[in-house]
């Protein structure tokens, strides 16, 4: 158990960049736009603070507010906080593919392979402790990205609301519960993990087999797949399903890995034909719908695919020979 956390922490190190300033950067990008827009919307407002809608001060509505428009606003300040993070999910989703991708061709190629292979480690051991850095270590390293992405939006909405002469601490503080969503976030981090095992799997095989440009070798065979296979539908009319091959042969090789790819869109479509206002995001957000693709068997499938990718580059971490 010891040399495995020590295979975590040489991970760590040899990718800090990717895992830890990378969202990091991204959260700091999303932060200083909005702080651009924030400061310019207000360098246009009246200078007192002063605004009046219907005739009536801002700040009068805010104090006339009722518990159930106050829950309202906590609903839609948490939905907006569950989706600001969207630019460091992607950024985790990039940072994660060339991880992979590299996790075991880089290790060949300047010849440091040679050294691990000299130490007291399993090939299996190396291949699952970068396994458990793409699934683990990365994700939660962008969630404490996200959540300092929040806390600074929050800052931001009460320099507004003060600006407008309301009370940020019972309008803002009071309702916004970021804590509860980045816990909900944190409860995705394994969901994702079993979604994303196509990807690991398959990007973790061209990593280890090919010999040049493993970008490409993962990249370019599955769109050629699929690619004849369109062709072969067009020309044949035997109504292949072409469209069900990119998207779950395809898309899950090398989509995988975006988080939140599983969510199921259908169920999201049908809660918003029976809600109104901020609970529509609040119920395309909870736990049921969140669970939803676990009921069906194509994530259970993706992952018995990915396990034997991952298995098959084992093997071939211990065989293959560059030389």
């Amino acid at each position: 158990m010891n040399t495995f956390a020590w295979l975590l922490k040489r991970e760590y190190w040899e990718n800090r960049g990717g895992f830890f300033w990378a969202p990091l950067i991204a959260a700091g990008v999303v932060l200083l736009v909005v702080t651009i827009g924030v400061v310019t919307g207000l360098s246009h407002a009246p200078l007192d603070g002063r605004a009046l809608i219907g005739g009536v001060r801002i700040s009068d509505m805010a104090a006339a507010l009722t518990p159930e428009q106050q829950q309202q606003i906590g609903a839609g300040l948490n939905v907006g906080l569950f989706f600001s993070g969207a630019p460091v999910a992607i950024t985790l989703a990039i940072v994660t593919f060339f991880y992979l991708l590299g996790s075991l061709y880089d290790e060949r190629r300047d010849r440091s392979i040679l050294f691990w292979k000299s130490l007291p480690v399993s090939d299996l051991e190396t291949v699952l402790s970068k396994v458990v850095a793409a699934t683990v270590i990365a994700p939660l390293f962008a969630l404490a990205a996200a959540l300092a992405l929040m806390v600074g939006l929050l800052i931001l909405f009460s320099i507004i609301v003060s600006f407008y002469g309301m009370n940020p601490f019972t309008l803002v503080w009071a309702n916004a519960s970021p804590l509860s969503v980045v816990g909900k976030i944190a409860m995705l981090i394994p969901l994702n993990a079993i979604w994303a095992l196509p990807s690991i799997g398959w990007l973790m095989l061209c990593s280890a087999f090919a010999r040049r440009v493993p970008f490409l070798w993962a990249t370019l065979l599955p769109i050629a797949a699929g690619t004849c296979v369109s062709i072969f539908d067009a020309v044949t009319n035997l109504r292949i399903p072409n469209d069900w091959f990119w998207q779950h042969i395809v898309g899950r090789v090398l989509f995988s890995v975006l988080p939140g790819s599983w969510m199921d869109f259908d169920a999201l479509e049908r809660r918003m034909d029976h809600v109104d206002g901020p609970q529509v995001l609040i119920n395309a957000i909870d736990m049921n719908t969140i669970l939803g693709p676990l009921s069906g068997p194509s994530i259970w499938i993706g992952a018995a695919a990915g396990i034997g990718m991952i298995a098959i580059a084992i093997w071939l971490r211990r065989w293959r020979d560059d030389s």
